[in-house]
């Protein structure tokens, strides 16, 4: 009996003995893997035959604690992941059972991405690891060309980067790593271009004009349209070798809110790429009624107000002007436009405002739109005689100030001013000038200034008819002679004057006396201005306070007479002789009285 026991007790001892693990290789230690890069998962098969019991595992020459935990009967494998460390072999040491057990796992270069797709643009960070300590100079490829350089590593070969994508054309491109660690040794990375569109400025009116870039498109791509909230508002587009491009479009009337900008063309669907949104804001635009835009608008001016992006079919619509209500009951279409005429009411110069609201559309969501009025005058009559009366009507002007009415740059008197709302109505009259046009401007204390024209009537007054010396008169037996000359009256609204000329020629060609500025019908020549014997031509025309001029009289002819000088020895030698009988006479006549 007791035999057996023995027996069996040997037998079961055998197989316990025959149940522990004995090593493959003692001190050696097997892997998995025998390379890859950080982060990569390895694992140590048949893990029992090491031993049982607690482990620890190491990494590299630091004996950098990577994992532990316990061996236990039937476990089949210990896994661990590749920590930071630096490009080349490193030492991995299991510690089971007061065993050391070794191996080595070459750790290569390794990059990757933060995102494997993505638009031009956006921005992707390159993460490397496993490079050489402490490595420099390090440049990222983008299809073969740099996109960033200078990048260092750190002490364990670690670095990350990020940089926008460059321009591209959609599909896979290639991303690398050059330096000290050949780009051979690193495996290359595809980052894949997905078509886009943006769209500056995104937001504002109706008719604003919106530049679409297109980008990730096909190389060469043709035939792109760019539509809006589905209609077409641009097409025959043509994308660059890059997949580029870039066109403009006015935004067409839509509602407030936020609209698709899509585009696409003979290879890129709509659905293919990110689209761009245009957000509309409710505004109004001022257009002249007539006339062209940029031009002085003054009081009374016609205006049309044209709202757009009010919400659709929008109604209760009203515009005010410098707060006040100038128009009501405005209905919106389905596209929330509409639009309404304004006239610019009596109000002073410079900056006014115009602005609008709904049932829905505050004024404040709108950007209220200015208006800058400019004085001006009216003058009634526009034409006049020198002397007649000129209304000049002004508004637009500054207000409660004294304004200065000029003509032709003089001063006119005037005592007017503006009211409070830059208005004024006052007169002069026309001052003596020429016949015309003439300009009458007025200023105030501000600076405010406008001119118009008035015209001078330009009408010559009548002729004047001679009266005498009538044609063929005859004057004097002295060598000067006095004349006196006479003609009708005439009448002009701007008063006459006369220009009367005398001449020994028909055609006047020697004129001997000429009188300009005569107020009278008439001219009685001066001892100075006797003429003597001969025959004489005499003329006479009006003119009047414009300087308008009549046409001159038929030159009428008269003469005037003298006596041949032996006649004149003769009278005198008479004269004499009279003279000394008339002495004799009165000498006899005193002698007979003496005695």
């Amino acid at each position: 009996m007791k035999a057996r026991i023995t027996a069996t007790a040997l037998v079961l001892l055998s197989l316990a003995v025959c149940l522990i693990p004995v090593p493959a290789h003692a001190g050696f230690l097997t892997l998995s893997l025998s390379q890859g890069p950080v982060g990569t998962n390895v694992s140590i098969p048949s893990v029992t035959g090491y031993g049982l019991g607690n482990y620890q595992l190491y990494w590299g020459e630091t004996d950098q604690l990577i994992g532990q935990g316990e061996v236990q009967q039937g476990m089949a494998t210990i896994a661990f992941i590749v920590p930071e460390a630096v490009r080349g072999k490193h030492k991995v040491t299991l510690k089971i059972a007061g065993e050391f057990f070794n191996s080595e796992f070459t750790v290569t270069p390794s990059i990757s991405l933060s995102i494997d797709q993505g638009t031009v643009d956006s921005n992707l960070t390159v993460t490397g690891r496993g490079f050489n300590a402490n490595e420099s100079n390090i440049q990222i490829l983008y299809d073969n060309s740099p996109v960033e350089t200078g990048i260092a590593a750190s002490n364990k070969g670690s670095w990350q980067s990020t940089f926008k994508v460059p321009k591209s054309s959609r599909g896979q491109h290639t991303i690398d790593t050059t330096g000290t660690t050949p780009s051979s040794e690193v495996e290359d990375k595809v980052f894949t271009i997905i078509p886009k569109i943006d769209a500056n400025p995104s937001y504002g009116w109706v008719g604003t004009t919106v530049g679409v870039y297109g980008s990730g498109f096909a190389s060469g791509e043709t035939n792109i349209r760019v539509t809006y909230d589905g209609v077409t508002v641009k097409i025959g587009i043509a994308a660059d070798a890059s997949g580029s491009w870039q066109s403009s479009f006015s935004v067409p009337a839509s509602s407030k809110g936020s609209h698709d900008i899509r585009a696409y063309g003979a290879i890129t669907n709509e659905a293919d790429l990110v689209a761009a949104n245009f957000s509309v804001s409710p505004g109004i635009k001022l257009e002249p009624v007539s006339g062209y835009i940029g031009g002085a608008i003054h009081v009374g001016d016609g205006l049309w107000v044209s709202g757009v992006g009010f919400e659709a079919n929008e109604s209760g619509i009203r515009v005010t002007f410098d707060g006040s209500l100038n128009i009501s009951n405005i209905v919106a279409d389905a596209r929330g436009s509409w639009s309404d005429r304004l006239e610019i009411p009596l109000c002073s110069k410079g900056e006014h405002t115009i602005d609008a609201s709904g049932e829905i559309t505050r004024a404040t969501d709108i950007v209220d739109a200015i208006v800058i009025v400019s004085p001006r005058i009216e003058l009634n009559p526009a034409s006049g005689a020198i002397g007649s009366d000129i209304t000049v009507h002004g508004d637009g002007f500054a207000e409660n100030q004294v304004i200065t009415i000029s003509y032709d740059g003089v001063q006119v008197s005037t005592n007017a001013a503006t009211d409070n709302k830059g208005s004024f109505t006052t007169s002069f009259k026309v001052p003596e000038s020429r016949a015309g046009d003439h300009t009458v401007t007025v200023t105030d204390a501000t600076a405010s200034v406008f001119s118009a024209s008035v015209n001078v009537e330009s009408t010559p007054p009548p002729i004047p008819n001679p009266i005498f010396p009538e044609a063929g008169g005859e004057f004097g037996f002295l060598n000067t002679t006095p004349i006196t000359f006479n003609w009708t009256d005439v009448e002009d609204p701007s008063g006459v004057y006369y220009i009367l000329e005398i001449s020994p020629s028909a055609n006047f060609a020697g004129t001997v006396i000429r009188k300009e500025g005569l107020t009278a019908s008439e001219y009685t020549l001066t001892d100075n201005e006797g003429l003597t014997k001969g025959n004489y031509y005499w003329r006479v025309k009006a003119v009047d306070g414009a300087d308008n001029q009549s046409e001159w009289t038929n030159g009428q002819l008269f003469e005037v007479g003298g006596l041949n000088w032996w006649l004149i020895l003769i009278i005198i030698a008479v004269v004499a002789v009279v003279i000394i009988i008339i002495w004799r006479l009165v000498s006899v006549s005193r002698k007979d009285e003496w005695k």
